[in-house]
């Protein structure tokens, strides 16, 4: 009995000691599972986190629930998880904190916020198949050349990549060129392009018959002792250039002893002037300057100037009268000043004045056709003068440079022959009612400008400022943020201050200078973005530049960020220093000592979608 009981005891210790062992098994295995799934709850909030990232760049913290746990994701610019610094101001760390019951695992990964390529100082995708050849301490950081790098070029200051051939280390396996998701820079664009443009301009329409405008006898234009200088300018647009009967008068003054004038025949473009008297300068038959042939075409808007260059004395001179089609010179040839000529002066119809190569004037010659901007000088205009004008509007006295010898401005907005300059107001008559069509599409004219101001983009719809034309910027501030957005060309200039978290967004050619900042500090930088050609001259970039036209040039321009190049040409001259790193999908020319390229860092661009993804850096993953 007493060995019965006894073996009893010994089982029964046995059975307890089994079941606790069996007991603490069974919590040890939950253990380790839950510990697996909030492990797993981990990486699923961070690849959460990334996704979020790359949509829209915000870094507020996420959270959430999942299988039976909680998530919380959040995001560091500065510091890692033992609050030591980051090394590049575009590395962020993102971390995912998971909790299952009483188990809670924390995991975190490096970021950038840019595409590895940027990893480099310099990045050549060297498309055209070129040798490196830039030799000198330009560039410092590991750079990577998707080609040969001759010897002697390549950083400086430390290691130089190739894909394969001679003059670096070989990197066989390297990051792809990036491409930018431009869909929002296209969509913004489209945007600007419906909006309505600063100008919608307005021509006359003559029938080629009978209507025409009548301009009375003036001092300023045609009387009067004597006229040493005149610069004649319009833009025309004719229905049929190729009338052999018939001269179809653009303009004209004076009559046939003295007078200028403007007219088509038989396909070609005329502009001339004459002073026959002999006590006078004798400039006997006169000048007549044509154009080639097909330089204009029937249904095209052309400009058409003349100027006369004449001294006081009144000699007949060679090369003082002029012709330009389209702000290009086609011609020049003798003439003298102009004694008084009068005779009603006239738009679209011919009264009594000459013409070339014979003297037919036996009948009225009508215009067929759109007339517009039509500028009387006693001024002599200069080729540049007349290139940097005829696209543009002129605000009367408000005309810029020296409007001094304006004498009539014709602009047609009225549907009248109104005088704009307002000095004079030598109104036109309008004769048998041409009517008011729609002028030539002139790109200036729809430029909008902004000259010592301030701008506040948030008070403007979407913090947008949109453009359908050209924008031109000069000694202004642009607060942010907000997108400046112009389908045309762009010019910032004249110390202007473009704020942080702005993107400049250029359908056209984008020039920067003058002492002109974009962008405050890495940490409120901007953003260019170019479609077309795109210069910084002296001038200070906070931020991203992304070019997509012909050539990108940098000239004494300072650049603290990033450069993503899709030009052929591109170069750095004069003092242009860019610390950061510059992905190009070709080389770079980098003129003179003085250019340099610095592995530095980049904005992160918090908040903001800039079309480029993130990548993890490799080896950033850490459990703790």
């Amino acid at each position: 009995m007493a060995s019965t009981m006894g073996i009893f005891i010994i089982l029964s210790l046995f059975a307890f000691y089994l079941a606790r062992f069996s007991a603490t098994e069974i919590r040890s295995g939950s253990y380790y599972i839950q510990d697996i799934r909030a492990r797993n709850l981990a990486l699923s909030g961070a690849e959460y986190g990334m996704q979020v990232y790359k949509e829209s760049k915000s870094t507020a913290d996420l959270s959430g629930s999942l299988n039976k746990g909680n998530y919380i994701v959040s995001f560091d610019s500065y510091n890692d998880e033992a609050d030591s610094t980051l090394p590049y101001s575009h590395y962020f760390m993102i971390k995912s904190s998971a909790s299952i019951d009483d188990v809670k695992r924390n995991i975190r990964y490096i970021l950038s916020s840019f595409p590895e390529a940027f990893c480099f100082s310099f990045y050549g995708n060297n498309v055209l198949s070129e040798t490196f050849n830039e030799t000198g301490s330009y560039i410092s950081g590991d750079m990577f050349f998707n080609g040969n790098v001759s010897v002697g070029s390549g950083t400086s200051n430390g290691i130089t990549y190739i894909s394969g051939g001679s003059g670096g280390t070989i990197l066989s396996t390297y990051p792809e060129f990036p491409q930018i998701d431009n869909a929002l820079y296209d969509d913004l664009l489209a945007s600007a392009s419906l909006v309505s443009g600063s100008y919608t301009n307005y021509a006359l329409s003559f029938n080629g018959s009978n209507q025409y405008i009548e301009i009375q006898n003036n001092s300023l234009i045609n009387t009067g002792s004597s006229h040493t200088a005149k610069t004649i300018e319009a833009w025309f647009k004719v229905d049929s250039v190729d009338f052999a009967d018939h001269k179809q008068t653009i303009y004209e003054q004076g009559g046939n002893a003295r007078g200028l004038n403007i007219y088509i025949y038989d396909g070609l473009l005329y502009a001339g002037g004459w002073n026959e008297p002999d006590g006078e300068s004798d400039w006997d038959p006169g000048t007549w300057l044509v154009t080639d042939a097909d330089a204009i075409t029937s249904g095209n808007w052309y400009h058409v100037a003349l100027t006369l260059d004449a001294t006081a004395s009144g000699n007949t001179t060679n090369g003082i009268l002029k012709g330009y089609l389209d702000g290009v010179e086609f011609g020049s040839g003798s003439g003298s000043k102009l004694w008084s000529h009068p005779g009603d002066v006239s738009i679209a119809r011919h009264k009594d004045t000459k013409f070339s190569p014979n003297n037919d004037n036996s009948q009225v010659k009508f215009f067929s056709g759109s007339i517009d901007e039509v500028r009387l000088w006693n001024t002599v205009r200069s080729q540049s003068q007349i290139n940097d004008n005829k696209d543009k509007t002129l605000a009367g006295d408000d005309l810029d440079g020296d409007i001094s010898g304006l004498t009539v401005y014709y602009d047609f907005q009225d549907g009248n022959a109104t005088d704009r300059e307002t000095v004079t107001s030598n109104n036109g008559t309008l004769k048998k009612e041409p009517s008011s069509v729609s002028g030539p599409e002139l790109y200036k004219m729809n430029t909008n400008s902004y000259t010592n101001t301030e701008v506040y983009l948030d008070t403007l719809d979407d913090n947008s400022l949109l453009v359908n034309g050209n924008l031109d910027i000069s000694g202004s501030i642009f607060h942010g943020s907000g997108y400046i957005v112009a389908t045309g060309d762009m010019s910032i200039s004249n110390s202007s201050l473009i704020k942080g978290n702005i993107f400049i967004i250029c359908g056209g050619s984008l020039t920067i200078s003058e002492n002109s900042e974009i962008g405050e500090s890495i940490n409120a930088p901007a953003l260019i973005y170019s479609k077309g050609n795109a210069s910084l001259t002296n001038s200070t970039v906070y931020g991203l530049i992304v070019s997509k036209g012909d050539n990108l040039v940098l000239n004494g321009t300072s650049v603290n960020g990033a450069i993503l190049n899709y030009s052929a040409l591109f170069s750095l001259t004069g003092n242009s220093d860019i610390v950061g790193s510059v992905v190009s999908n070709y080389s770079v020319d980098l003129q003179g000592e003085l250019a340099s390229i610095t592995r530095g860092n980049i904005p992160e661009f918090s908040g903001l979608v800039i079309g480029l993804d993130p990548f993890v850096v490799p080896g950033s993953y850490l459990e703790y």
